[in-house]
């Protein structure tokens, strides 16, 4: 016997349509194009207007906006996912090229002063980059953890 979770339940056509459209607001809003387009809220209000008048309890047409607002979820969530990871990366790398591009202008003897104006940061926001990245070797590398005391 397989569990059916909520997402997965047979709906009547009266809350498959709150599900549709609330799970169709979710996606507007998590994409930034709907914030300020009234329509897909609008079309939640109508899909729980027409439930209530065929004489669903609220408490199922509230379960069914949560349906559809899940299933959205579970279809939106490996392409956000996969958004982070690309976007971490990123900013990881240009992060490093940050770092070296001020590391480099300092050695070419410009005062921490003009590059932070480059930069638009304060001079202390470039001695704590050349502080974290100009450390001695032996400091960056993790140090062992020692072994337990039996």
């Amino acid at each position: 016997m397989t569990a059916h979770t909520s997402t997965e339940e047979v709906l009547t056509p009266e809350l498959e349509a709150i599900a549709t459209a609330a799970a169709n607001r979710l996606r507007d809003e998590s994409t930034g194009t709907g914030q300020d387009d009234p329509e897909p809220h609008r079309a939640v209000a109508q899909a729980a207007s027409a439930a209530i008048a065929a004489g669903l309890p609220l408490a199922a047409i509230a379960d069914a906006e949560r349906t559809g607002q899940q299933r959205a979820r579970q279809e939106l969530r490996p392409d956000v996912l996969r958004q982070i990871a690309r976007a971490a990366r990123r900013k990881r790398e240009t992060e490093v090229e940050y770092d070296q591009a001020v590391t480099r202008a300092v050695r070419l003897g410009l005062t921490h002063r003009e590059v932070a104006a480059a930069a638009e940061v304060t001079h202390g926001t470039i001695r704590a980059i050349l502080d974290r990245t100009q450390k001695p070797d032996d400091e960056q590398q993790p140090t062992a953890t020692p072994a337990p005391i039996q």
